[in-house]
């Protein structure tokens, strides 16, 4: 069963190249809200940045990519995680769940459809 915090790295497609994956919402009617960590780069916004030890999986600088939050499905992540397409990694801590939420809800870069799916779900922290 995936849980807030939990984290995989996968990529959206074959294509796309593999990504630390964020779980940020409870499973809803089988749903969840992820957000995607990225390379800080000089364009990267900067609303969530995560240095080496914010995570076991990060190396380096960092940031919570809002652009790539996504809904996406539980069953689709299981079954990417049972198949080996997406690998599971150490959840976050609460703390950071908290900052990456706040992020999500303030980005500019959030899909409007995620962020009011989001502010449905009346998370508070």
């Amino acid at each position: 069963m995936l849980n807030c915090g939990d984290t995989f790295y996968a990529g959206d497609s074959e294509d796309d190249e593999p990504h630390l994956t964020i779980i940020v919402t409870p499973p809803e009617e089988g749903e969840v809200v992820t957000v995607t960590v990225t390379t800080k780069r000089k364009r990267s916004e900067t609303l969530v940045e995560l240095t080496a030890g914010d995570h076991l999986y990060l190396k380096w600088d960092s940031v919570v990519s809002f652009a790539y939050a996504r809904i996406r499905s539980v069953e689709d992540i299981e079954t990417a995680l049972k198949s080996g397409q997406a690998k599971p990694m150490d959840p976050i801590k609460p703390e950071l769940l908290k900052k990456i939420r706040m992020g999500l809800r303030d980005s500019d870069f959030t899909p409007n459809g995620v962020r009011h799916y989001f502010k449905s779900l009346n998370i508070k922290d």
